[in-house]
C-alpha cells in the first residue's frame, strides 16, 4: 500500500534540488499576473493622460504629467532596487542560492557557495543599477524644464486660437 501523497517528494528526492510547491507556485503565477496586469493598467493610464496633456496649449499642465510618469517609475525602480538588495541580502546570509524559503515557479538546483555568492553578486549588481535608474528618472523632469523653454504666452494663444 503506497501511502505517499501525490504532492510529495520522491523518496530518493536530490538534497540539491528545491521543489516548486504547486500552491506557492499557484500564489507566485497570480502575484506575477496581477503585477503584470496592474504595471498594464498604469502604463496605459499615463499614456493617455500624457497625450491629453500634450493636446493642449499649458505646457505646464504637460509638465505636470511628465513629473508624474517620472515619478511613478522612480518609484518603481526603488521598489526593485530595495527587493534586489534584500534578495542579495539573503544569499549572501545563506551562501545558497535560491536562499532558504524562497518560492520557485519549478523544481531548483540549489547553488552553494562561491556559485551562489555569484548569484548574490549579480542581485547586487540589480540593485545598484536600478537605484542609480530611479535617481535619474526622478531628475529627468527638472532637466527638462531647465532644457525646454516654454513659448511666450501670446504663442501659446495663437496656437489655441489661430484664427483669432
Amino acid at each position: 500500500m503506497n501511502t505517499r501523497s501525490h504532492d510529495d517528494p520522491p523518496v530518493n528526492a536530490d538534497p540539491d534540488i528545491l521543489r516548486s510547491d504547486p500552491e506557492q507556485r499557484r500564489k507566485l503565477q497570480w502575484m506575477i499576473a496581477a503585477a503584470m496586469a496592474a504595471l498594464l493598467v498604469l502604463l496605459l493610464f499615463g499614456l493617455s493622460t500624457l497625450r491629453h496633456a500634450s493636446d493642449t496649449p499649458d505646457t505646464r499642465a504637460l509638465s505636470r504629467q511628465l513629473e508624474m510618469v517620472f515619478y511613478g517609475l522612480s518609484a518603481l525602480l526603488l521598489v526593485t532596487a530595495a527587493y534586489a538588495g534584500w534578495h542579495a541580502r539573503r544569499i549572501f546570509s545563506s551562501s545558497q542560492y535560491p536562499p532558504p524559503g524562497s518560492w520557485v515557479l519549478r523544481d531548483t538546483r540549489l547553488l552553494r557557495g562561491n556559485r551562489a555568492r555569484g548569484r548574490g553578486w549579480w542581485a547586487l549588481v540589480c540593485a545598484v543599477v536600478s537605484l542609480l535608474l530611479a535617481v535619474y528618472a526622478a531628475s529627468l523632469p527638472r532637466q527638462i524644464e531647465r532644457t525646454v523653454k516654454p513659448p511666450p504666452v501670446h504663442h501659446a494663444l495663437r496656437i489655441a486660437w489661430p484664427h483669432g
